[in-house]
């Protein structure tokens, strides 16, 4: 597999009523994304989040991704390596368009999704 995001159909955007995409930047790592749409989505290394980060670097519940509509929050929950946006320590902040995040060792960028 190569490191290529693959496309989302148009549809899937309809469907899911996303509202932003979270994807990896990590070269050395398989690119994924995942659609944000309105509520809370958990990030860790565990089964049962949504956004797993499959590393020691990362907590089993690093932390989640709050979305309503055009704010999108981001807290730690008490990981031990922290949560750093756009290269800042931080337990809580408000995420953008652009705003880059990094978790363990995984890079990432949020982008908004464009409802026309």
């Amino acid at each position: 597999m190569n490191n290529e995001t693959i496309p989302f159909e148009e549809s899937l955007f309809i469907n899911q009523n996303a509202k932003y995409i979270l994807s990896i930047l990590n070269e050395d790592v398989r690119s994924s994304s995942w659609l944000l749409t309105n509520g809370i989505h958990k990030i860790g290394r565990l089964n049962d989040k949504e956004i797993i980060l499959d590393d020691v670097t990362v907590s089993r519940n690093h932390a989640y991704i709050s979305v309503d509509d055009d704010m999108l929050l981001i807290t730690d929950e008490g990981s031990t390596n922290g949560i750093f946006v756009n290269g800042e320590l931080t337990k809580e902040t408000q995420l953008f368009s652009g705003t880059r995040l990094q978790i363990g060792k995984y890079f990432l960028i949020i982008s908004s999704v464009d409802a026309s």
